[in-house]
């Protein structure tokens, strides 16, 4: 409902217009564009005037039950949101709207993204709905709220992974070396979120820069990446207590990461390797993690930086056209230099999974998953202590697609 109305929108303020669509049939009009009109894998496609339009939909639902030791939660809903139980189920509704044209400069093309979700647990009594992203394209420069320029390693698995795709409000730029490598660049407006954090991902904040840099080659015997960012890490806004030193500074902060996807056909057609490790300084939202030491600059006071790596591989296997498994491990750890305590965190997870397709566009799964946090306080144990724990974690979901 959210993006028709979004549509009917874009039609009614003379966006396609502004796009090449005619307003009347004319005899002179160029020829429509060749798109496909029936559905396919990844939406249904159909012309509008002199554009192509493609509108992706689905609908899943998952369960999800732990069973924990002493520690934070270990269920992540799908929504983003942490149940407080041993329990959860999410509903989640998607649609996406894409229009592309080819112009003189190249490829315009316009993404739109939305969700509405409900989770046991997430403080509503209806679900939300939220915009997941969007972006403007043409001749190799992006602008919208998408995935940073060091995303890489792509999750397909029930349970929270280490390593989730993040977004960013950014502007980006980039450019085909030759057939195989391409190099981007970009500045980013904020650190990195989930899709359907409460963020403002319409505006547009370079007071505090981000810059991105990213490499990729991609041939049939492996995709390779790398990609670094710099950033400011004001901490300024620290409060002044009494008896306690003024920690208030602003460091540089920075992140590198690198990975690579190895097809192995020799297995089974479609069967892949996937791996990416990060280090970062100053910058541990890029590890995986949902938070940066500069979120809490007001609760937890600084002296020095925040350090941490990351690392994530998965196995995706291929077993018949019905069936598909994946496989992964993951491992955090971060360390920060507080006040009245060095806290080191370290986090194990790993996950396999089954997922079965009767029929085109249906997916049934099923996984079984196991966190492990170990949280060393190191000092004033207060604000840490009961954070550490193990769980096993199991779901259930279905999915249809258009």
């Amino acid at each position: 409902m959210m993006l028709r109305r979004w549509a009917a929108a874009v039609i009614s303020s003379g966006v396609l217009g502004a796009l090449g669509v005619p307003a009347a049939a004319r005899e002179d009009a160029p020829p429509p564009p060749t798109c496909q009109v029936e559905d396919d894998d990844s939406g249904l496609r159909f012309a509008v005037g002199e554009a192509c339009a493609k509108i992706t939909a689905g609908i899943s639902y998952s369960y999800q039950r732990a069973s924990q030791s002493a520690g934070v939660p270990r269920i992540i809903n799908r929504n983003g949101t942490v149940s407080q139980t041993t329990d959860s189920q999410s509903l989640t509704a998607s649609s996406g709207l894409e229009l592309t044209r080819q112009t003189s400069l190249g490829e315009f093309k316009s993404i739109i993204g939305g969700e509405w979700s409900k989770s046991t647990g997430d403080g509503t009594a209806s679900g939300s709905a939220y915009f997941t992203g969007w972006s403007v394209g043409l001749a190799g420069l992006t602008v919208g709220y998408t995935g940073t320029l060091m995303s890489f390693w792509e999750s397909s698995f029930l349970t929270s992974a280490s390593s989730p795709t993040r977004s960013a409000t950014s502007v980006v730029y980039e450019h085909a070396l030759d057939d195989k490598n391409k190099i981007a660049f970009g500045v980013e407006s904020g650190l990195p979120t989930s899709p359907n954090a409460q963020t403002r991902i319409w505006e547009f904040d370079f007071s505090s820069p981000i810059y991105a840099l990213r490499w990729r080659r991609e041939t049939e015997a492996f995709t390779t990446h790398l990609s670094g960012v710099v950033r400011r890490a004001d901490f300024s806004a620290s409060p002044l207590l009494p008896f306690l030193p003024n920690t208030a500074t602003t460091r540089t902060g920075w992140a590198v990461s690198a990975g690579m996807t190895i097809p192995t056909p020799f297995i089974a057609e479609g069967d892949a390797v996937s791996f990416q490790a990060t280090y970062a300084v100053d910058a541990s939202s890029y590890l995986g993690t949902t938070n940066d030491l500069v979120v809490y600059q007001s609760i937890v006071r600084s002296l020095g930086p925040t350090k941490g790596w990351s690392a994530v591989a998965s196995y995706h296997h291929e077993w018949s056209e019905q069936f598909e498994s994946n496989v992964f491990a993951s491992f955090v750890s971060v360390e920060a230099e507080l006040l009245a305590a060095k806290p080191r965190s370290e986090t194990f997870r790993t996950a396999v999974n089954l997922y079965w397709k009767p029929v085109a566009h249906l997916k049934f799964g099923i996984e079984l998953g196991y966190v492990d946090i170990r949280i060393e306080p190191n000092g004033f144990a207060g604000y840490f202590s009961g954070n550490s724990g193990r769980s096993y974690i199991g779901a259930l979901s279905v999915s249809a697609e258009l």
